[in-house]
């Protein structure tokens, strides 16, 4: 059966392919979007329907990191250079068949996913957040947000969330979101600098507290005018010893 693609698919798929082998999870859809050129990211869904359709690639609707390639990249490859291609429908899920022999594909099974390390972030005084990536931990993020795999890490410094059991050194886990519940272990950014706290607030006055009795809270107050935000929701806490 012959699953003939368009230049455009073959390259969308080439990038899918690609950008796993250098980050070892998936793109989004707008990460597709934005490395295309595409304005509108019903115009990438199409293009994944149709590799989809076509058994490039599979994708589950419900995740924003999802997409697994199917085949190997260099079928991809021989669209883009002018020729045609055949998968037959009865192949084996890991192997697919092209006109100059059969390649086993095991490897492109669903690629392990990774918690990214992003940097530092203090527990204390409010330290300059170095949101770069710095490596990747082999622990499927979405364990600590309930399916969600949007979650990354960052580098504990400082002793104010001693109490909490967040010591120097550690690393925690946050799950991106703007709002926070009373009381909840929050990532914040303050003026452009990062901490962990956890988060109140009374009358529109912000507290970020410290679990640790020797050090006094952070207050914000509206008439402050202080670049505050949330980054997100503290979901876990990783250490590891000597």
């Amino acid at each position: 059966m012959s699953k003939n693609l368009t230049k455009r698919q073959a390259g969308v798929f080439l990038y899918i392919y690609d950008y796993i082998q250098e980050n070892h999870y998936p793109p989004t859809v707008r990460e597709i979007a934005d490395s295309f050129g595409i304005s509108s990211t019903n115009g990438v869904v199409e293009h994944l329907k149709a590799l989809a359709r076509k058994g490039f690639i599979e994708k589950d609707s419900f995740k924003s990191r999802a997409i697994r390639p199917l085949v190997p990249r260099e079928l991809a490859v021989t669209v883009l250079e002018g020729g045609t291609i055949t998968i037959p429908p009865t192949a084996p899920a890991a192997t697919r068949t092209r006109r100059h022999g059969t390649r086993n594909y095991a490897q492109m099974e669903k690629p392990a996913r990774q918690l990214r390390v992003l940097g530092n972030i203090a527990c204390g005084t409010p330290i300059f957040a170095e949101e770069n990536f710095d490596n990747a931990l082999d622990i499927d993020p979405s364990i600590f947000s309930h399916g969600a795999e949007d979650c990354y890490a960052l580098r504990v410094r400082g002793t104010s969330m001693i109490g909490d059991g967040i010591m120097p050194g550690d690393i925690v886990v946050v799950r991106p979101q703007q709002t926070a519940e009373d009381g909840e272990l929050i990532a914040a950014m303050l003026d452009g600098s990062a901490t962990v706290k956890r988060y109140t607030k009374r009358k529109g006055v912000v507290q970020l507290l410290p679990s640790n009795p020797d050090m006094e809270p952070i207050v914000v107050r509206p008439e402050d005018n202080v670049d505050f935000k949330i980054l997100g929701s503290i979901r876990g806490v990783l250490r590891f010893y000597q």
